[in-house]
């Protein structure tokens, strides 16, 4: 995640990340966000959610297995979140 996010009347940026059974809280530090996580083949998704807390402009990815998602919010208290999922037959969509 990576942008510009000032902390606004309910505080900073709010992002949670993780799988459908791994939720965890992340920091937004000097414009930026990374984590890496070991990747669950049992997994349903792995995804990255942040809120703004009144303005900024944001933008967000999540990476499995060579394949990205990509997310982008602006302003307000709009939502970036980007999702793969599990195929069906195998990989991430």
């Amino acid at each position: 995640m990576w942008g510009t996010a000032p902390a606004g009347a309910l505080g900073p940026l709010d992002i949670t990340y993780g799988s459908d059974s791994d939720n965890r809280d992340g920091a937004f530090k000097n414009g930026e966000f990374e984590a890496t996580l070991p990747l669950d083949d049992d997994a349903l998704y792995f995804n990255v959610t942040a809120q703004l807390q009144g303005s900024g402009d944001i933008h967000c990815s999540v990476t499995v297995d060579g394949k990205v998602k990509k997310a982008h919010a602006a302003g307000d208290y709009n939502i970036c979140n980007a999702q793969l999922s599990a195929g069906l037959l195998g990989g991430w969509d």
